[in-house]
């Protein structure tokens, strides 16, 4: 069971680690993310037979640390969500499943839209291992991994509207169920620029196709402006609530 007390340790960010003796889920979760950056770093099952191929290995590790970095932070954000809400019954564990599962399929297209990145910023110079035979498996690429990262978006989405729906069970606090809606927003805003990827993957002209790579940057300033007026309107928030006690 969760500990529901707020009594219990308090995280940085203002929130209370409910989470503390969830050790089976997390630990699950865990054990899977570290099988998928094992499938994300291993390129073939042979070692570099020779110099060109250990050039080639080397000139891949770029691509690896972006996929990784995305792998990293979608853990954190698991695991964090597990510390903040402690929720360890059957609809987290069906979502945190869920969760497994879409970084599991979807690690090996990251792992080619990473090299595949850098090969277009490079003019070649760093390599890619799949080759595309017509414009239709390269638009097919950029979909299937638009509709993994929305898939995974709206699983967090799900995650964090579940803790907001036990707010009252888990007695989550004023600023912690505000952080909660945070959250929510930014994962269904993190879905939508996911959704706006795939439409654009599928109907942009061929010759502009890069762009349903490009896309995803829009997440930095869109992400970055929102947390910056959450973070005000909350601010707003708090005074408003001073005053009134003050008042009375």
């Amino acid at each position: 069971m969760p500990n529901n007390e707020n009594t219990s340790k308090q995280l940085p960010n203002g929130f209370y680690n409910r989470g503390e003796s969830m050790d089976r889920l997390e630990t699950f979760v865990a054990a899977a993310f570290a099988f998928a950056v094992t499938t994300l770093v291993i390129a073939t099952t042979e070692l570099p037979s020779n110099y060109a191929e250990f050039i080639h290995s080397v000139k891949l590790i770029p691509s690896f640390a972006a996929g990784f970095a995305i792998v990293v932070w979608i853990w954190a954000t698991h695991a964090n969500w597990c510390k903040r809400y402690g929720l360890e019954d059957g609809r987290a564990i069906i979502l945190s499943s869920t969760l497994t599962f879409l970084v599991l399929v979807y690690i090996f297209p990251l792992r080619l839209i990473m090299q595949g990145f850098f090969a277009a910023m490079t003019d070649g110079f760093l390599p890619t291992e799949m080759n595309y035979a017509s414009n239709s498996e390269v638009r097919f690429m950029f979909a299937f991994y638009a509709i993994g990262f929305f898939c995974l978006a709206l699983n967090f989405v799900g995650l964090f509207n579940y803790a907001f729906l036990m707010r009252k069970e888990i007695k989550l606090s004023d600023i912690e169920v505000y952080k909660t809606v945070t959250d929510i927003q930014t994962w269904l805003l993190t879905a939508l620029v996911a959704l706006v990827a795939l439409l654009v993957s599928l109907f942009i002209p061929f010759t502009m196709i890069g762009w349903a790579g490009y896309i995803y940057f829009l997440l930095f300033p869109i992400l970055i402006v929102h947390s910056v007026l959450r973070r005000k309107s909350s601010n707003k928030e708090a005074e408003i609530i001073s005053i009134n006690r003050d008042l009375s």
